[in-house]
C-alpha cells in the first residue's frame, strides 16, 4: 500500500513540475528562431507560437514566391481559428485556411530532420521548402470539395539551408471547430521516431492493460454480483480502452480501413461509456440519495447522446462535449469530497481513494484543455497513462479485499468447526455464565433491598428529627417572643438583665441547633465542605467557651482549660467549631449545678503526629448500652439535661462525621453519675 501512495505521489508532482519546467522556444511573428540552440539541444521542439494566419485562403508555396503576401493574423498555434479575436479575424467554425512558419535553424544544421503532426480538424496538406508531405484526407474550399481524415502522419526531412518554410492548408467544414488543437513536433529524425514508435507502443500496452483489467473485473462481478462496484467499474474500464484506438496515434488505422466520422463516433461512444460507468461506480462507492437522482438524469442524458451519436453528423454530436467536460469534473469533484470525509472518518481505503482522484482529476483537466487546445504544458493526452494507474490501484484493492473475504471466511469456517467440536463445553461455560449472573443479579437484589432498607430508616429519621425540630426550635422562640413581650410591661422592666440573659440562652440554643441541621442536612447529601488548613485549636475553644460563658455560670459549673504545648492542628475551622461547641454544649447540659468541666489541649506530634483534644465533665454519665451506638445509632433521641435543658439528639453523631472528615478519631469513657470524658485526636500536618 505504501508502494502505490508513493508511486501515486510520484506521478503527480512529476506531472505538476513538469509544468513549471523551462520555457520552450516560441514562434513569434510567424519565424521560429532557432539559430542560438546548439545542436545537442534541438532534439524535440515543439512548433508552438504565432503562425502566419491566412483566412479562407488555400495557399501553396508558389504562391508566397509569385505576389507579397500579408496575413490576416499571428495565430496562436495549436489552437482552434474559432479562439482567435473576431476583431483581428473574422473567422468562422466552417471555412478553410492557410498556416505559415519560417524555421531559423543552427547555421550548419544538415542532420535529418523528423516531423511528427498530429490530426487537424477535419483535413490538411504540408508543404515543407516547396515539397508537399502528406497530409490528412483532402483540404478544399467548400463542403463538397473536403474530405475529412483523421491519421498521424511522420516524415523525414533532410535540410538543404538554414531556413525551413512550413505552409499547411487547413479545410474543416464536418466538425463543430478547425484548426489543430496538438502541436506539430520537430527534432532529429532518429529521436522523433523513438518516440513516436514509444507512443505507439504505449498505446498498445494501455490498451492491453485497460482491457485486460476489464475482463478481470467483469470476472469478479459475475462471481459476486452483488458488488455492483465491480460492474460499474468494468464498464468504465472498457470505455477508457477503447478510446486510445481513436485518439492520439489513431491505432484503430493499423486494424482497420475506417471512415473518419465513425473514428469520431466510436470516440464519443467510448467517452458516454466510460461517463456512465463512473457515474454509478461513484454512487455505489459513495451513496448518496440526491446523487443518485442526479446519476438517473445523466444516464438517461447520455444514453439519448449515444443514440443521437450514431444518426447525427460529427459537426451536431460534437456539441455534446459542451456537457461531457463539466460532467466529468463534477464527477471527480465529488469522488475528491466523499474519499476526504472518509479520511475524516478515518477510512485508510479513502486515503488511496483520495490522492488517485487528485490524480485523476489533474489528468482530466489537462486532457480537456489539451482538446480544446488551450494546454500550455508540452504533454499530450495524459489521461489514459494516468487511469492505468488508478485501476491498478483498484485492482490491489480488490484483490486486497478478496483475499480479506477468502480469510475471514476460512475463520468462520474454522471457528464454526470449533463451535461443532466444543458444543458441549461452551454450553457448560453458558450455563455457568448465566449462574454467574443470577448470582450477580441476586447480589444486586440484595443490595437494592439493603439501600431500600437504609433509605426507609434515613425517611424515618428524619421525619422524628422532624417532629424533634418542631418542639425544640419552636420551644426556645416561644419563649424568647415571650420575654419580650413581658419586656414591654412596666412591672417587669426591673427585671431586663435577667429576660435578656435567658433570650440570649434561648437564642444560642436555635442557632445551634440550625447549624447542627443544616450541617447533618448537608453530609446526608454528600456535600459538606471540607477546606483544612494550619489552625490554633486553643483559640477556637476560648472562643466556644465565652459563648458558654453565661450558661455555665448561670449553673454555677467551673471550667478548667489547660494546654500542654503546642496549640497548632491541620483541620477545617468551621467544622472543627461545631465540634467543640456540640461537646461544650453536651458537657455544660449534663452537668449538675456546681459541676466542673475540664478541658486538656495536649500536643503528642513527637510521638503520634497528632494532637489530643479532651473535654470531661462530673456530670450524668452514659450508660454502657448507650455507649455501643453513641456515634452509629440511627435512632434520634435525646436525653434531657440536668435542668431540663432540650436536645435534637444530632449533636453526638453530627460530631463523628465532621471528625472523620478531619481525618481525626472520637471515643468517650464515662460511667453513669460520675460524668463522662470525650477524647479527639486530630491531624498535626495535612495527610
Amino acid at each position: 500500500m505504501t508502494i502505490r501512495l508513493f508511486l501515486i505521489l510520484f506521478l503527480f508532482f512529476t506531472y505538476i513540475s513538469s509544468s513549471f519546467a523551462a520555457p520552450e522556444p516560441k514562434a513569434v511573428k510567424g519565424i521560429m528562431d532557432l539559430s542560438k540552440m546548439k545542436e545537442e539541444e534541438l532534439i524535440l521542439i515543439k512548433l508552438n507560437g504565432e503562425w502566419e494566419f491566412y483566412w479562407n485562403k488555400m495557399l501553396r508555396p508558389h504562391d508566397f514566391k509569385s505576389r507579397d503576401v500579408e496575413p490576416d493574423y499571428y495565430g496562436k498555434v495549436p489552437s482552434y481559428w474559432t479562439d482567435y479575436p473576431q476583431e483581428s479575424v473574422k473567422t468562422e467554425k466552417y471555412g478553410y485556411a492557410t498556416y505559415r512558419l519560417l524555421i531559423i535553424l543552427p547555421p550548419g544544421y544538415r542532420e535529418a530532420l523528423g516531423f511528427d503532426l498530429p490530426v487537424f480538424d477535419s483535413s490538411y496538406d504540408i508543404y515543407v521548402n516547396d515539397r508537399y508531405y502528406g497530409g490528412n484526407g483532402i483540404p478544399g474550399t467548400s463542403e463538397e470539395t473536403t474530405e475529412p481524415g483523421y491519421s498521424r502522419n511522420f516524415f523525414r526531412l533532410d535540410p538543404k539551408m538554414d531556413t525551413l518554410s512550413v505552409i499547411i492548408n487547413v479545410a474543416n467544414y464536418h466538425h463543430r471547430r478547425g484548426g489543430f488543437w496538438l502541436p506539430l513536433k520537430m527534432g532529429p529524425f532518429f529521436e522523433v521516431q523513438k518516440r513516436l514508435a514509444n507512443g505507439w507502443a504505449g498505446n498498445w500496452a494501455v490498451i492491453s492493460l485497460l482491457l485486460g483489467f476489464s475482463l478481470f473485473f467483469l470476472l469478479f462481478y459475475i462471481l459476486s454480483p452483488k458488488e455492483k462496484v465491480m460492474g460499474f467499474f468494468t464498464l468504465t474500464t472498457i470505455g477508457l480502452g477503447i478510446r486510445p484506438l481513436f485518439t492520439s496515434h489513431y491505432l484503430i488505422n493499423n486494424l482497420f480501413d475506417l471512415d473518419w466520422t465513425w473514428i469520431v463516433k466510436y470516440e464519443y461512444l467510448g467517452l458516454y461509456s466510460v461517463i456512465i460507468g463512473w457515474i454509478w461506480f461513484a454512487q455505489v462507492l459513495y451513496p448518496n440519495r440526491y446523487f443518485r437522482l442526479m446519476a438517473y438524469i445523466l444516464t438517461a442524458f447520455f444514453i439519448l447522446a449515444a443514440i443521437l451519436t450514431l444518426f447525427l453528423p460529427v459537426k451536431i454530436f460534437s456539441y455534446f462535449t459542451l456537457v461531457l467536460y463539466p460532467v466529468m469534473i463534477i464527477l471527480m469533484i465529488y469522488s475528491i469530497i466523499q474519499s476526504f470525509v472518509g479520511i475524516v472518518k478515518k477510512n485508510p481505503f479513502d486515503i488511496i481513494y483520495f490522492l488517485a482522484f487528485i490524480l485523476l482529476i489533474t489528468g482530466g483537466i489537462h486532457d480537456i484543455k489539451v482538446s480544446l487546445g488551450k494546454s500550455a504544458t508540452s504533454q499530450g493526452y495524459v489521461l489514459t497513462y494516468v487511469v492505468v494507474v488508478f485501476v491498478m490501484i483498484q485492482a490491489g484493492l480488490i484483490l486486497y479485499r478478496w483475499i480479506k473475504a477468502f480469510y475471514e471466511k476460512e475463520k468462520l469456517q474454522n471457528d464454526l468447526e470449533f463451535m461443532n467440536r466444543n458444543l458441549e463445553i461452551l454450553v457448560s461455560e453458558r450455563t455457568q455464565e448465566l449462574k454467574t449472573r443470577n448470582d450477580e443479579i441476586e447480589k444486586q437484589s440484595s443490595r437494592i433491598a439493603l439501600q431500600n432498607k437504609q433509605l426507609s430508616e434515613t425517611i424515618q429519621m428524619k421525619n422524628k428529627i422532624f417532629s424533634v425540630i418542631s418542639h425544640d426550635l419552636r420551644s426556645p422562640v416561644v419563649n424568647i417572643l415571650y420575654m419580650l413581650n413581658l419586656l414591654k410591661e412596666k412591672e417587669y422592666k426591673d427585671k431586663y438583665d435577667s429576660f435578656a440573659n435567658s433570650s440570649i440562652d434561648y437564642a444560642q440554643r436555635v442557632i445551634s441547633l440550625i447549624e447542627n441541621m443544616l450541617v447533618w442536612g448537608r453530609g446526608q447529601e454528600d456535600k459538606i465542605k471540607y477546606t483544612p488548613g494550619k489552625l490554633n485549636l486553643a483559640d477556637i475553644i476560648l472562643t466556644n467557651l465565652s459563648i458558654f460563658k453565661e450558661t455555665s455560670d448561670k449553673k454555677e459549673i467551673a471550667v478548667n482549660f489547660t494546654q500542654v504545648g503546642s496549640s497548632i492542628s491541620y483541620c477545617d475551622k468551621d467544622l472543627i467549631d461545631i465540634i467543640i461547641r456540640n461537646l461544650l454544649s453536651n458537657a455544660v447540659k449534663y452537668t449538675p449545678r456546681g459541676g466542673r468541666i475540664s478541658i486538656l489541649l495536649k500536643d503528642k506530634a513527637t510521638e503520634d503526629n497528632l494532637i489530643l483534644l479532651k473535654i470531661c465533665d462530673n456530670g450524668i454519665g452514659i450508660s454502657p448500652e448507650k455507649q455501643k451506638y453513641l456515634f452509629t445509632s440511627s435512632e434520634v433521641a435525646s436525653t434531657p439535661g440536668t435542668e431540663n435543658e432540650k436536645g435534637t439528639g444530632l449533636g453526638l453523631k453530627l460530631c463523628h462525621e465532621l471528625i472523620k472528615i478531619n481525618k481525626g478519631t472520637i471515643s468517650v469513657e464515662s460511667r453513669e453519675g460520675e460524668g463522662a470524658c470525650f477524647s479527639i485526636t486530630l491531624p498535626v500536618q495535612g495527610i
